[in-house]
């Protein structure tokens, strides 16, 4: 069981490591001895990797051989209220697990896919397409969320940004938005975009889409069967139907969900995140039949027109 010390050394590696056992002692300010007991134990558990350098031993992220979840990404949204009854569940059955907040999804599922993070609520597209890439370093576990997206259109530019290989490409391509497109790693910097004129339209998750309307700028939703999705790395193989088992009974209990603490999580106000939550509709399981629906956006999403362009330099 992991206890809210073994928390701390991992979320001090995982914000600011590699570091040596001596940064990172003092990152934490507690003694050589008392971070070199926690570190054996966690990497025991695969939940950092330790390697020598010149006799000096490098801390660093974990590997893929986790035992339990100990991390919980999360993208900076309105979408996730069952998250706080899900960590803590989790932690009553595997101690202590606590939650990073992500910007960018593509980053979150690349750090679920190295073992950074255990678990990610993380949008279908994003973690079928790492299945895939990884040969299987990632899988979809549990239910989620669907809806709160849109495209929200500006008074000048042209163009549309959005994120890269996410729910909101797929809007883009599902919408069929004028090119060039333009990448951004948050949802404040697509909204920016917009608003400022630097393109015509925008693609954005709630809240962003609610405070864009607050701007005075029109919005237009974008109705996708499926958003996020609970990942897991595969290191977790062995506990995925619990996991499944304990997810399906978090996103069960969601009209009870504590949304001053979630609002606190997400660094969002109690009242944008009590309002825009509504958008959104939730997953105990996930949708087969819906992921198959959507493959033919996704795979024109995951290589879009541009890709050419983009990617060949010769």
């Amino acid at each position: 069981m992991l206890d809210q010390v073994d928390a701390d050394v991992i979320r001090a590696v995982s914000e600011h490591g590699p570091l040596t056992l001596s940064e990172l002692s003092r990152q934490l300010g507690w003694s050589k001895s008392m971070v070199l007991k926690r570190v054996r134990r966690l990497k025991s558990l695969g939940l950092i990797s330790v390697r020598e350098e010149g006799g000096v031993a490098i801390i660093g992220p974990g590997s893929r051989r986790a035992k339990a979840p100990a991390i919980v990404g999360i993208v900076r949204a309105s979408e996730y209220p069952y998250i706080v009854r899900l960590v803590k569940k989790l932690s009553d059955r595997y101690g202590y697990v606590t939650v990073k907040v992500y910007d960018d999804a593509l980053q979150e599922v690349m750090d679920l896919a190295a073992g950074r993070i255990q678990l990610a609520m993380a949008p279908a597209i994003t973690l079928l397409t790492f299945n895939r890439l990884t040969a299987g370093a990632v899988h979809i576990v549990g239910g989620g969320s669907k809806g709160g997206a849109g495209v929200v259109e500006g008074r000048s530019g042209s163009g549309h940004a959005t994120s890269r290989l996410s729910s909101m490409e797929l809007c883009a391509e599902s919408s069929g938005l004028e090119p060039p497109r333009v990448y951004l790693k948050s949802g404040e910097d697509i909204l920016n975009s917009v608003a400022r004129g630097q393109v015509r339209e925008a693609v954005v998750w709630e809240p962003y889409l609610s405070m864009a309307s607050r701007m005075g700028l029109r919005t237009e939703p974008c109705d996708l069967e499926t958003c996020c999705l609970l990942g897991a790395n595969s290191s977790l193989e062995e506990e995925y139907e619990r996991i499944t088992s304990i997810m399906e009974e978090a996103v069960s209990e969601v009209k009870d969900a504590d949304l001053q603490a979630y609002a606190n999580i997400v660094g969002m106000p109690y009242q944008l995140v009590e309002e825009s939550v509504r958008s959104y509709l939730f997953l105990e399981r996930p949708d087969r039949d819906a992921l198959k629906r959507l493959l033919p956006h996704m795979r024109s999403a995951a290589l879009p027109a541009s890709v050419v362009s983009e990617a060949v330099r010769a």
